[in-house]
């Protein structure tokens, strides 16, 4: 079974529950021992909510049924599960830094791998397999993001588009006649930019796909297919995004070798053809 961080995604989402979730959520990460031996009902009443509640606040996190949730929790607290995420400080040495960031990022990427459905990638595979023209959208650290998806499928045959300016980009969108997915990428689900283009792709017929946090957000509701990463909370003050690059690089790569994996031979031909003409091409 999938290790789940039941904890970790509850804190992920809190600040954008429902209060009567945010209770119950709340007691959770207080008590989690406790909620072992609860009842729905047990826990509603504690948390001065309800069973219907607490029913709810299991689908949000992913999970078919309360006991389901118990039962993930039980698994994290058994394996005495430690939150790795912890912030730089003034005049930190070098080991304390690099120890960090490794915590940082392997925390990251441990709370993100329960959240890439395998029935979700097998949709999104079908779609870029299916599209004759993909374009990507994200902005500052997401366009990052953008530029890796394009690279890495330009390499084995499909046509990739990273158009920053937006109004060339809508303009390219329309008014092609090709099979087009979208790809929207946004660390919050929230960005302006992202939210108004894929809802222009979903006007004119595109398949769309998103690239989001963890949870309830607008893009990820606008696009026909939803890849999620767990929300981390970075401070505002840091001068780049770091762990939120490692888990939407790590979706990226999860994503891309499921699909070369699956259409492999096609894949290796791509390669060793671009391989051997770019080195032809270096030494003339």
């Amino acid at each position: 079974m999938t290790r789940t961080n039941i904890i970790g995604l509850i804190k992920s989402i809190g600040e954008n529950l429902p209060k009567a979730e945010s209770r119950v959520a709340n007691f959770i990460i207080e008590n989690p021992k406790d909620v072992l031996s609860m009842t729905a009902k047990d826990l509603g009443d504690a948390s001065e909510s309800s069973a219907a509640t607490v029913i709810r606040l299991s689908k949000r996190l992913g999970m078919e049924s309360y006991p389901q949730m118990k039962s993930m929790l039980f698994n994290e607290l058994s394996n005495d599960q430690i939150d790795g995420y912890s912030d730089i400080l003034a005049d930190e040495s070098l080991k304390d830094v690099r120890e960090k960031l490794l915590g940082n990022a392997y925390q990251a990427l441990s709370d993100t791998l329960p959240l890439l459905n395998e029935e979700i990638i097998e949709e999104a595979i079908r779609a870029i397999e299916q599209a004759e023209i993909i374009y990507i959208f994200g902005i500052g650290s997401s366009y990052l993001v953008a530029q890796n998806i394009a690279q890495k499928w330009n390499r084995i045959g499909k046509t990739c588009l990273v158009i920053p300016d937006t109004h060339n980009l809508v303009s390219t969108m329309i008014t092609t006649d090709k099979k087009s997915l979208f790809i929207g990428i946004s660390n919050s689900g929230e960005t302006s930019e992202v939210l108004q283009l894929m809802k222009i792709a979903n006007k004119n017929e595109l398949e769309t796909m998103s690239i989001t946090q963890f949870g309830k957000n607008s893009i990820s509701e606008a696009a026909a297919i939803n890849l999620q990463h767990i929300r981390v909370n970075e401070p505002a003050y840091r001068g780049a995004a770091t762990v939120s690059l490692h888990v939407q690089f790590y979706l990226v790569d999860v994503l891309f070798y499921t699909y070369a994996s699956k259409y492999y031979d096609e894949v290796m031909n791509h390669i060793i053809s671009s391989r051997e003409e770019i080195m032809a091409y270096s030494d003339k």
